[in-house]
């Protein structure tokens, strides 16, 4: 049993043995990302936003979050999502300093899917709840559009699910083209998804390519990441989903010797509790557009 709990991770090796064509793509996307990618600087003021995921009733438990313009919750703020869990995640969420707090359900929050769910927001004023829906901030003389969904693929009977083979679903193409921030409980497909995340979602982060992805579900792969829509974004995408070639791999290496400003999207899987068995309690991650 310890050897399954604690077992160890593959090496460098390891991991080139199983897939020389998928290690060495990983290692070259990467590595090139960098210089693919170097945001324009804005010549108005940056928009500091504090962004979290998956608390699972331990938001008591986390280091005082860092001071922000927004907050943003890409869902599971429950574990067993009962309206006692709920109204507890909602009132920590409430209690936080930031001028505007976003949050949206996860597929642990059955409580957020109930008939009596406005009742239980109405005691929480200062919150913005977003179900495939959208809510506009204007602050620092800027607007923000922002969208949010709960939805994820489905794995078990939890709640705001649809089946992998049916994505069209989860109406990701009713994501408004003006989304400045989009806030998913799910990842998209080969970007901090731990190889869970959905294809028709990144498809339309193609078409809307928003400033700022927010979301969690996956706590493993939690982490920050910079895409610039590129050639070589595509040709990587390619290969990790098992329809790219060695052609794709020398196309990111092409692409990695160039630099060039780009207007990307940052994406942040936000997923506060992280372990095998989820002992780690981890910080809110912050970015400024």
């Amino acid at each position: 049993m310890d050897s399954l709990l604690n077992r160890r991770q593959p090496s460098g090796f390891e991991r080139f043995i199983e897939n020389p064509l998928l290690f060495l793509t990983r290692k070259a996307y990467y590595f090139g990302a960098h210089r693919l990618l170097s945001c324009p600087t804005s010549s108005s003021s940056p928009i500091r936003i504090v962004v979290i995921s998956d608390t699972h009733n331990h938001h008591g438990e986390l280091s005082p979050l860092p001071p922000g313009d927004i907050l943003i919750h890409a869902g599971d703020l429950t574990q067993s999502g009962s309206p006692e869990e709920l109204r507890s995640a909602l009132q920590w969420l409430e209690g936080q300093p930031h001028p505007h707090k976003i949050f949206i359900a996860g597929n642990h929050d059955a409580a957020l899917n109930m008939p009596e769910t406005s009742t239980l927001l109405q005691p929480f004023p200062s919150l913005v709840y977003l179900n495939e829906s959208s809510h506009t901030i204007n602050i620092q003389g800027r607007t923000l559009h922002i969208y949010g969904s709960p939805l994820t693929p489905k794995h078990g009977s939890w709640s705001f699910q649809y089946p992998r083979n049916k994505a069209e679903q989860a109406n990701w193409t009713n994501i408004p083209r003006n989304t400045d921030v989009l806030v998913t409980h799910g990842p998209p497909a080969h970007h901090a998804d731990g190889g869970s995340g959905c294809a028709a979602l990144l498809e339309e982060l193609w078409k809307v390519r928003p400033r700022l992805h927010v979301f969690g579900h996956i706590h493993a792969a939690r982490g920050v990441e910079d895409v610039a829509w590129s050639d070589a974004q595509a040709a990587y995408e390619r290969i990790c989903s098992a329809k790219g070639g060695w052609w794709d791999f020398f196309v990111i290496l092409l692409k990695s010797l160039c630099r060039r400003d780009v207007l990307g999207t940052t994406l942040v899987n936000a997923a506060s509790l992280g372990g095998f068995r989820d002992e780690n309690r981890r910080n809110a991650i912050v970015v400024d557009i």
